[in-house]
Protein backbone atom coordinates (compact mmCIF):
# COMPACT_ATOMS: atom_id res chain seq x y z
CA UNK A 1 0.00 0.00 0.00
CA UNK A 2 1.21 3.75 -0.46
CA UNK A 3 1.97 5.98 1.47
CA UNK A 4 -0.17 9.36 1.69
CA UNK A 5 2.74 11.70 2.77
CA UNK A 6 5.46 9.82 0.23
CA UNK A 7 3.31 10.48 -2.37
CA UNK A 8 2.85 14.18 -1.33
CA UNK A 9 6.84 14.22 -0.96
CA UNK A 10 6.98 12.81 -4.12
CA UNK A 11 4.58 14.99 -6.09
CA UNK A 12 5.68 18.38 -4.54
CA UNK A 13 9.63 17.18 -5.68
CA UNK A 14 8.63 16.53 -9.23
CA UNK A 15 6.30 19.84 -9.14
CA UNK A 16 9.31 21.96 -8.03
CA UNK A 17 11.62 20.47 -10.68
CA UNK A 18 9.39 20.39 -13.59
CA UNK A 19 8.04 23.96 -13.80
CA UNK A 20 6.97 25.17 -16.97
CA UNK A 21 7.03 23.88 -20.57
CA UNK A 22 10.54 22.65 -20.89
CA UNK A 23 10.02 19.22 -19.58
CA UNK A 24 6.92 18.73 -21.21
CA UNK A 25 9.14 19.20 -24.28
CA UNK A 26 11.95 16.85 -23.42
CA UNK A 27 10.13 14.25 -21.40
CA UNK A 28 9.99 11.88 -24.56
CA UNK A 29 12.53 10.47 -26.48
CA UNK A 30 15.35 12.97 -28.93
CA UNK A 31 14.37 12.26 -32.54
CA UNK A 32 17.26 10.85 -33.91
CA UNK A 33 16.40 10.81 -37.37
CA UNK A 34 14.73 13.62 -38.57
CA UNK A 35 17.04 16.20 -41.23
CA UNK A 36 16.29 20.01 -41.17
CA UNK A 37 13.66 19.90 -44.21
CA UNK A 38 11.50 16.77 -42.17
CA UNK A 39 12.21 18.92 -38.63
CA UNK A 40 10.16 21.90 -40.65
CA UNK A 41 7.51 19.96 -42.29
CA UNK A 42 6.81 18.43 -38.34
CA UNK A 43 6.42 21.80 -37.13
CA UNK A 44 4.95 22.99 -39.75
CA UNK A 45 2.17 20.57 -38.91
CA UNK A 46 2.55 21.26 -35.08
CA UNK A 47 1.51 25.16 -35.79
CA UNK A 48 -1.58 23.78 -37.93
CA UNK A 49 -2.57 21.50 -34.77
CA UNK A 50 -2.03 24.37 -32.44
CA UNK A 51 -4.01 26.47 -34.53
CA UNK A 52 -6.61 23.60 -34.43
CA UNK A 53 -6.61 23.43 -30.92
CA UNK A 54 -6.77 27.09 -29.97
CA UNK A 55 -9.54 27.75 -32.05
CA UNK A 56 -11.84 25.00 -32.72
CA UNK A 57 -11.39 22.16 -30.60
CA UNK A 58 -10.71 23.86 -26.92
CA UNK A 59 -13.73 26.53 -27.48
CA UNK A 60 -16.08 23.67 -28.64
CA UNK A 61 -15.61 21.45 -25.61
CA UNK A 62 -15.59 24.70 -23.21
CA UNK A 63 -19.00 25.89 -24.09
CA UNK A 64 -20.09 22.47 -22.89
CA UNK A 65 -19.33 23.38 -19.49
CA UNK A 66 -22.63 22.16 -16.83
CA UNK A 67 -22.48 24.77 -14.50
CA UNK A 68 -25.24 23.86 -12.71
CA UNK A 69 -24.60 20.30 -12.10
CA UNK A 70 -20.77 19.50 -12.52
CA UNK A 71 -18.80 18.20 -15.79
CA UNK A 72 -20.17 18.89 -18.48
CA UNK A 73 -23.25 18.29 -21.12
CA UNK A 74 -22.77 15.01 -22.98
CA UNK A 75 -25.17 15.00 -25.94
CA UNK A 76 -25.57 16.67 -28.78
CA UNK A 77 -26.72 16.03 -32.10
CA UNK A 78 -26.04 16.44 -35.72
CA UNK A 79 -28.29 19.69 -36.21
CA UNK A 80 -26.41 21.02 -32.49
CA UNK A 81 -29.54 20.18 -30.50
CA UNK A 82 -27.85 20.15 -27.04
CA UNK A 83 -29.91 17.62 -24.40
CA UNK A 84 -28.91 18.52 -20.86
CA UNK A 85 -30.75 15.31 -19.54
CA UNK A 86 -28.03 12.51 -20.66
CA UNK A 87 -26.05 10.47 -18.32
CA UNK A 88 -22.30 11.49 -17.82
CA UNK A 89 -20.24 7.90 -17.97
CA UNK A 90 -16.82 7.89 -16.39
CA UNK A 91 -15.04 7.37 -19.60
CA UNK A 92 -16.69 10.77 -20.41
CA UNK A 93 -15.70 12.59 -17.68
CA UNK A 94 -12.26 11.17 -17.23
CA UNK A 95 -11.20 12.05 -20.99
CA UNK A 96 -12.50 15.34 -20.37
CA UNK A 97 -10.72 15.82 -17.59
CA UNK A 98 -7.50 15.01 -19.04
CA UNK A 99 -7.67 16.58 -22.01
CA UNK A 100 -8.40 20.06 -20.15
CA UNK A 101 -5.53 19.26 -17.87
CA UNK A 102 -3.50 18.56 -20.41
CA UNK A 103 -4.16 21.83 -22.48
CA UNK A 104 -3.83 23.69 -19.52
CA UNK A 105 0.00 22.38 -19.23
CA UNK A 106 1.04 22.21 -22.32
CA UNK A 107 -0.37 25.95 -23.63
CA UNK A 108 -1.39 27.34 -20.27
CA UNK A 109 -4.94 27.91 -21.13
CA UNK A 110 -6.43 29.31 -17.74
CA UNK A 111 -9.98 28.57 -18.72
CA UNK A 112 -9.18 25.00 -19.10
CA UNK A 113 -7.40 24.73 -15.84
CA UNK A 114 -10.97 25.98 -14.38
CA UNK A 115 -12.94 23.39 -16.04
CA UNK A 116 -10.11 20.31 -15.33
CA UNK A 117 -11.22 21.69 -11.36
CA UNK A 118 -14.45 20.73 -11.78
CA UNK A 119 -14.42 17.91 -13.85
CA UNK A 120 -12.37 16.56 -10.73
CA UNK A 121 -14.85 17.35 -8.17
CA UNK A 122 -17.50 15.74 -10.38
CA UNK A 123 -15.56 12.41 -10.87
CA UNK A 124 -14.48 12.34 -7.25
CA UNK A 125 -17.68 13.09 -5.68
CA UNK A 126 -20.43 11.53 -8.24
CA UNK A 127 -18.63 8.61 -9.89
CA UNK A 128 -16.32 7.34 -7.64
CA UNK A 129 -18.29 4.48 -5.47
CA UNK A 130 -17.40 5.72 -2.03
CA UNK A 131 -18.39 2.13 -0.59
CA UNK A 132 -17.42 -0.66 -2.87
CA UNK A 133 -14.43 1.82 -4.60
CA UNK A 134 -13.70 2.66 -8.02
CA UNK A 135 -15.87 4.38 -10.46
CA UNK A 136 -19.53 3.58 -11.94
CA UNK A 137 -19.87 3.57 -15.35
CA UNK A 138 -22.57 6.22 -15.57
CA UNK A 139 -24.27 8.30 -13.27
CA UNK A 140 -27.25 10.70 -14.33
CA UNK A 141 -26.64 14.47 -15.40
CA UNK A 142 -27.31 15.33 -11.61
CA UNK A 143 -24.50 13.04 -10.70
CA UNK A 144 -26.69 10.39 -9.01
CA UNK A 145 -25.48 7.00 -9.62
CA UNK A 146 -27.05 5.35 -13.03
CA UNK A 147 -25.27 2.26 -14.25
CA UNK A 148 -23.64 0.71 -11.17
CA UNK A 149 -20.65 -1.77 -12.95
CA UNK A 150 -17.44 -1.46 -12.63
CA UNK A 151 -15.38 -1.98 -15.97
CA UNK A 152 -11.58 -1.87 -16.07
CA UNK A 153 -11.48 0.55 -18.91
CA UNK A 154 -13.34 3.76 -17.18
CA UNK A 155 -10.62 2.36 -13.99
CA UNK A 156 -8.03 3.15 -16.34
CA UNK A 157 -9.31 6.34 -17.56
CA UNK A 158 -9.86 7.09 -14.22
CA UNK A 159 -6.27 6.43 -13.43
CA UNK A 160 -4.89 8.68 -16.89
CA UNK A 161 -7.22 11.64 -15.96
CA UNK A 162 -6.14 12.02 -11.86
CA UNK A 163 -2.83 11.18 -13.08
CA UNK A 164 -2.55 14.13 -15.80
CA UNK A 165 -4.54 16.28 -12.99
CA UNK A 166 -1.74 15.68 -10.77
CA UNK A 167 1.07 16.14 -13.12
CA UNK A 168 -0.58 19.46 -14.55
CA UNK A 169 -1.08 21.27 -10.72
CA UNK A 170 0.82 19.20 -8.46
CA UNK A 171 -2.28 18.13 -6.76
CA UNK A 172 -1.81 15.32 -3.83
CA UNK A 173 -5.88 14.72 -3.93
CA UNK A 174 -5.31 13.33 -7.40
CA UNK A 175 -2.22 11.68 -7.08
CA UNK A 176 -3.54 9.77 -4.51
CA UNK A 177 -6.81 8.77 -5.88
CA UNK A 178 -4.71 7.83 -8.93
CA UNK A 179 -2.91 5.13 -7.27
CA UNK A 180 -5.96 4.02 -5.44
CA UNK A 181 -7.73 3.17 -8.41
CA UNK A 182 -4.55 1.71 -9.63
CA UNK A 183 -4.08 -0.55 -6.36
CA UNK A 184 -7.88 -1.31 -6.66
CA UNK A 185 -7.60 -3.13 -10.29
CA UNK A 186 -4.37 -4.38 -9.46
CA UNK A 187 -5.81 -6.37 -6.91
CA UNK A 188 -9.22 -7.11 -8.10
CA UNK A 189 -8.56 -7.70 -11.93
CA UNK A 190 -5.40 -8.40 -12.73
CA UNK A 191 -3.71 -12.31 -12.94
CA UNK A 192 -1.20 -14.00 -15.26
CA UNK A 193 -3.53 -13.11 -18.07
CA UNK A 194 -4.38 -9.84 -18.10
CA UNK A 195 -7.02 -8.37 -16.74
CA UNK A 196 -10.04 -9.30 -16.00
CA UNK A 197 -12.53 -6.72 -17.67
CA UNK A 198 -15.79 -6.12 -16.42
CA UNK A 199 -17.75 -6.39 -12.77
CA UNK A 200 -20.57 -5.69 -11.38
CA UNK A 201 -20.74 -3.01 -8.27
CA UNK A 202 -19.63 -5.62 -5.83
CA UNK A 203 -16.58 -6.49 -7.63
CA UNK A 204 -18.09 -10.07 -9.02
CA UNK A 205 -17.34 -11.10 -13.00
CA UNK A 206 -19.79 -10.48 -15.34
CA UNK A 207 -19.89 -10.78 -18.86
CA UNK A 208 -17.69 -8.51 -20.90
CA UNK A 209 -20.12 -6.79 -23.00
CA UNK A 210 -19.67 -3.10 -22.95
CA UNK A 211 -16.09 -3.82 -24.52
CA UNK A 212 -16.76 -7.02 -26.44
CA UNK A 213 -20.00 -7.62 -28.58
CA UNK A 214 -22.19 -10.46 -27.92
CA UNK A 215 -21.21 -12.15 -31.22
CA UNK A 216 -17.65 -13.01 -29.37
CA UNK A 217 -18.48 -12.22 -25.71
CA UNK A 218 -14.15 -11.93 -25.29
CA UNK A 219 -13.44 -12.13 -21.91
CA UNK A 220 -10.15 -9.94 -22.81
CA UNK A 221 -9.22 -7.49 -25.44
CA UNK A 222 -6.78 -5.19 -26.72
CA UNK A 223 -8.74 -2.14 -26.40
CA UNK A 224 -9.07 -2.30 -22.74
CA UNK A 225 -5.47 -3.47 -21.65
CA UNK A 226 -4.27 -0.60 -23.97
CA UNK A 227 -5.68 1.76 -22.38
CA UNK A 228 -4.42 0.31 -18.99
CA UNK A 229 -0.85 0.78 -20.46
CA UNK A 230 -1.48 4.10 -21.59
CA UNK A 231 -3.06 5.19 -18.01
CA UNK A 232 0.30 3.13 -16.21
CA UNK A 233 2.79 5.17 -18.70
CA UNK A 234 1.79 8.15 -17.25
CA UNK A 235 1.16 7.35 -13.91
CA UNK A 236 4.92 5.98 -13.95
CA UNK A 237 6.53 9.06 -15.59
CA UNK A 238 4.87 10.63 -12.52
CA UNK A 239 7.33 8.67 -10.41
CA UNK A 240 4.70 8.47 -7.29
CA UNK A 241 5.26 4.72 -6.16
CA UNK A 242 7.17 1.74 -7.73
CA UNK A 243 4.29 -0.67 -7.96
CA UNK A 244 2.79 1.10 -11.35
CA UNK A 245 6.07 0.50 -13.05
CA UNK A 246 6.37 -3.31 -12.13
CA UNK A 247 2.73 -3.62 -13.46
CA UNK A 248 3.83 -1.71 -16.66
CA UNK A 249 6.92 -3.54 -17.36
CA UNK A 250 4.54 -7.04 -17.13
CA UNK A 251 1.58 -5.64 -19.18
CA UNK A 252 4.31 -4.33 -21.99
CA UNK A 253 5.80 -8.00 -22.49
CA UNK A 254 2.37 -9.48 -22.21
CA UNK A 255 0.49 -7.16 -24.86
CA UNK A 256 4.23 -7.91 -27.49
CA UNK A 257 3.86 -11.80 -26.40
CA UNK A 258 0.37 -12.06 -27.02
CA UNK A 259 -1.56 -9.36 -27.80
CA UNK A 260 -0.15 -9.15 -31.24
CA UNK A 261 -0.16 -11.37 -33.62
CA UNK A 262 3.04 -14.13 -34.22
CA UNK A 263 3.98 -11.86 -37.23
CA UNK A 264 3.29 -8.42 -35.51
CA UNK A 265 1.10 -7.55 -38.35
CA UNK A 266 -1.60 -6.75 -36.10
CA UNK A 267 -3.43 -7.00 -32.99
CA UNK A 268 -6.14 -9.31 -31.75
CA UNK A 269 -9.27 -7.24 -31.27
CA UNK A 270 -10.86 -10.21 -29.10
CA UNK A 271 -9.26 -12.84 -26.83
CA UNK A 272 -10.66 -15.89 -24.36
CA UNK A 273 -9.54 -16.31 -20.61
CA UNK A 274 -6.55 -17.52 -21.48
CA UNK A 275 -5.53 -15.11 -24.43
CA UNK A 276 -6.17 -17.77 -27.09
CA UNK A 277 -7.43 -15.07 -30.10
CA UNK A 278 -11.08 -15.17 -31.38
CA UNK A 279 -11.96 -14.40 -34.51
CA UNK A 280 -12.64 -11.00 -35.46
CA UNK A 281 -11.69 -7.48 -37.09
CA UNK A 282 -8.34 -5.95 -38.32
CA UNK A 283 -8.41 -3.00 -36.27
CA UNK A 284 -6.47 -0.58 -38.52
CA UNK A 285 -7.77 2.32 -35.33
CA UNK A 286 -6.32 0.71 -32.48
CA UNK A 287 -3.01 -0.59 -33.71
CA UNK A 288 -1.77 2.29 -34.81
CA UNK A 289 -2.74 4.03 -31.89
CA UNK A 290 -0.91 1.02 -30.08
CA UNK A 291 2.39 1.60 -31.84
CA UNK A 292 2.96 4.66 -30.10
CA UNK A 293 1.42 4.11 -26.92
CA UNK A 294 3.37 0.82 -26.65
CA UNK A 295 6.48 3.01 -27.67
CA UNK A 296 5.69 5.41 -25.03
CA UNK A 297 5.53 2.48 -22.36
CA UNK A 298 8.58 1.02 -23.40
CA UNK A 299 10.35 5.06 -22.81
CA UNK A 300 9.39 4.98 -19.57
CA UNK A 301 10.34 2.03 -18.17
CA UNK A 302 13.61 2.92 -19.60
CA UNK A 303 14.82 -0.44 -19.61
CA UNK A 304 17.02 -0.83 -22.66
CA UNK A 305 15.84 -4.57 -23.83
CA UNK A 306 11.92 -3.70 -22.98
CA UNK A 307 12.79 -0.72 -25.92
CA UNK A 308 14.69 -3.63 -28.26
CA UNK A 309 11.75 -5.52 -27.72
CA UNK A 310 8.82 -2.94 -28.47
CA UNK A 311 10.54 -1.23 -31.32
CA UNK A 312 11.17 -4.57 -33.64
CA UNK A 313 7.56 -5.15 -33.14
CA UNK A 314 6.26 -1.82 -33.50
CA UNK A 315 8.30 -1.11 -36.55
CA UNK A 316 6.83 -3.81 -38.12
CA UNK A 317 3.09 -3.51 -36.89
CA UNK A 318 2.99 0.15 -38.03
CA UNK A 319 4.10 -0.16 -41.70
CA UNK A 320 1.47 -3.29 -42.05
CA UNK A 321 -1.01 -0.89 -40.40
CA UNK A 322 0.10 2.46 -42.30
CA UNK A 323 -0.11 0.12 -45.53
CA UNK A 324 -3.70 -1.73 -44.89
CA UNK A 325 -5.30 1.24 -43.58
CA UNK A 326 -4.62 4.21 -45.45
CA UNK A 327 -6.77 5.04 -48.33
CA UNK A 328 -5.51 7.24 -51.10
CA UNK A 329 -7.32 10.23 -50.42
CA UNK A 330 -5.03 10.17 -47.08
CA UNK A 331 -7.96 8.83 -45.04
CA UNK A 332 -7.66 6.22 -42.42
CA UNK A 333 -9.71 3.31 -42.32
CA UNK A 334 -10.91 1.73 -39.30
CA UNK A 335 -11.04 -1.97 -39.83
CA UNK A 336 -10.80 -5.05 -41.76
CA UNK A 337 -13.72 -7.19 -40.94
CA UNK A 338 -13.29 -10.80 -40.47
CA UNK A 339 -15.02 -11.53 -43.77
CA UNK A 340 -12.41 -9.39 -45.32
CA UNK A 341 -14.45 -6.26 -46.26
CA UNK A 342 -13.05 -2.68 -45.14
CA UNK A 343 -15.26 -0.73 -43.14
CA UNK A 344 -16.14 2.39 -45.50
CA UNK A 345 -16.63 5.06 -42.73
CA UNK A 346 -13.81 6.98 -42.00
CA UNK A 347 -14.02 7.77 -38.25
CA UNK A 348 -12.44 10.68 -36.18
CA UNK A 349 -10.50 9.26 -34.09
CA UNK A 350 -8.90 6.84 -36.07
CA UNK A 351 -8.19 9.93 -38.25
CA UNK A 352 -6.31 11.57 -34.90
CA UNK A 353 -4.78 8.03 -33.72
CA UNK A 354 -2.88 7.65 -37.31
CA UNK A 355 -1.62 11.33 -37.48
CA UNK A 356 0.41 10.73 -34.23
CA UNK A 357 1.16 7.04 -35.53
CA UNK A 358 2.51 7.79 -38.39
CA UNK A 359 4.82 11.19 -36.92
CA UNK A 360 5.62 8.54 -33.87
CA UNK A 361 7.39 6.23 -37.03
CA UNK A 362 9.41 9.23 -39.04
CA UNK A 363 10.64 9.98 -35.21
CA UNK A 364 11.77 6.85 -34.48
CA UNK A 365 13.17 5.05 -37.55
CA UNK A 366 13.06 7.81 -40.44
CA UNK A 367 9.96 6.08 -42.31
CA UNK A 368 10.34 7.31 -45.86
CA UNK A 369 7.31 8.53 -46.54
CA UNK A 370 6.04 8.78 -43.24
CA UNK A 371 5.61 12.75 -43.75
CA UNK A 372 3.77 12.69 -46.91
CA UNK A 373 1.22 10.59 -45.56
CA UNK A 374 0.75 12.75 -42.05
CA UNK A 375 0.29 15.89 -44.44
CA UNK A 376 -1.81 13.93 -46.44
CA UNK A 377 -3.88 12.92 -43.66
CA UNK A 378 -4.17 15.96 -42.56
CA UNK A 379 -5.15 17.26 -45.75
CA UNK A 380 -8.26 14.98 -45.41
CA UNK A 381 -8.74 16.11 -41.42
CA UNK A 382 -8.53 19.75 -42.63
CA UNK A 383 -11.25 19.35 -45.64
CA UNK A 384 -13.41 16.91 -44.57
CA UNK A 385 -13.53 16.19 -41.39
CA UNK A 386 -13.64 19.64 -39.56
CA UNK A 387 -17.51 20.61 -38.69
CA UNK A 388 -18.06 23.93 -39.21
CA UNK A 389 -19.43 24.95 -35.81
CA UNK A 390 -16.12 23.34 -34.23
CA UNK A 391 -14.46 20.07 -33.27
CA UNK A 392 -14.71 17.20 -35.53
CA UNK A 393 -17.19 14.97 -37.17
CA UNK A 394 -17.92 11.58 -35.80
CA UNK A 395 -17.73 10.30 -39.01
CA UNK A 396 -17.56 10.71 -43.22
CA UNK A 397 -17.99 8.32 -45.63
CA UNK A 398 -16.04 7.57 -48.88
CA UNK A 399 -16.77 10.24 -50.63
CA UNK A 400 -16.04 12.85 -47.48
CA UNK A 401 -20.08 13.44 -46.51
CA UNK A 402 -20.38 13.59 -42.90
CA UNK A 403 -23.04 11.13 -41.57
CA UNK A 404 -25.81 13.56 -40.27
CA UNK A 405 -27.53 10.42 -38.18
CA UNK A 406 -24.43 10.49 -35.80
CA UNK A 407 -24.13 13.01 -33.11
CA UNK A 408 -21.67 15.81 -32.18
CA UNK A 409 -21.41 14.85 -28.52
CA UNK A 410 -21.88 11.60 -26.77
CA UNK A 411 -20.12 9.17 -24.15
CA UNK A 412 -17.72 7.93 -26.79
CA UNK A 413 -17.34 11.30 -28.84
CA UNK A 414 -15.37 13.75 -26.79
CA UNK A 415 -11.92 15.31 -27.39
CA UNK A 416 -9.48 13.23 -26.07
CA UNK A 417 -8.37 11.81 -29.55
CA UNK A 418 -8.63 14.96 -31.85
CA UNK A 419 -7.05 17.04 -29.01
CA UNK A 420 -4.37 14.52 -27.54
CA UNK A 421 -3.11 14.46 -31.24
CA UNK A 422 -2.75 17.87 -31.71
CA UNK A 423 -1.39 18.10 -27.98
CA UNK A 424 1.22 15.33 -29.25
CA UNK A 425 2.50 17.11 -32.32
CA UNK A 426 3.25 20.94 -30.18
CA UNK A 427 5.19 18.64 -27.92
CA UNK A 428 7.07 16.69 -30.36
CA UNK A 429 7.64 19.71 -32.12
CA UNK A 430 9.03 21.57 -29.06
CA UNK A 431 10.97 18.40 -27.91
CA UNK A 432 12.66 18.74 -31.63
CA UNK A 433 13.16 22.45 -31.29
CA UNK A 434 14.88 21.86 -28.00
CA UNK A 435 17.34 19.32 -29.59
CA UNK A 436 18.18 21.20 -32.63
CA UNK A 437 18.20 24.80 -30.48
CA UNK A 438 16.22 25.90 -32.21
CA UNK A 439 12.16 27.94 -31.17
CA UNK A 440 9.28 26.59 -31.21
CA UNK A 441 5.98 28.56 -30.22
Amino acid sequence: MFSRRLVMLRLRHRWRRSPGRLPAAIDRHPSQTMDADDAARLEALARAASDELIHRILPFWLALEDKQHGSHYSAMSFDGTLDRSKAKSAVFVARLMWFFSEAHRVIDHPEAAAQAHQAKRFLLDRLEDQIEGGLYWSVTAAGRPRELDKHVYAQAFGVYALTAYARAFGDEEAATAALRLFTLIAERALGPYGFTESFDRSWRETSNLRMSPPAYAAPRTMNTHMHVLEALTLLVRLDLNPAPRKQLATLLRLLLDRFLSADKTHSHSFLSERLVPLSGPISYGHDIEACWLIDAAADVLGDDDAKAAARAAIAVLARATIAGGQMDDGSFALERCAEGTLNPWRIWWVQAEALVGMVNEVERSGMPDGLDRAERLWNFIALRMRDPEGDWHYRVGPTGAPDPTMPKVAPWKEPYHQGRACLELIERARRLAYCTAKPFD
